[in-house]
């Protein structure tokens, strides 16, 4: 199975978004979901493409 990534949302700006994931940060186009600080999305490439629940996102990366 393929998994998407995960990061954990640690900045807002307008129409993007700055995720945590694997001890980088990456800016992501956030216009697909709507999402606050403490998120976690999946994303393909630049674009967010989903909302995860916390334990949910935490289970699957194996943090938490």
């Amino acid at each position: 199975m393929c998994r998407v990534p995960i990061g954990k949302v640690i900045k807002v700006e307008e129409g993007r978004i700055v995720v945590a994931c694997n001890g980088k940060t990456k800016v992501l186009e956030s216009k697909l979901v709507k999402v606050g600080v403490g998120d976690y999305v999946e994303f393909a490439g630049s674009i967010a493409i989903d909302k995860m629940e916390k334990e949910e996102a935490e289970a699957v990366t194996g943090s938490g």
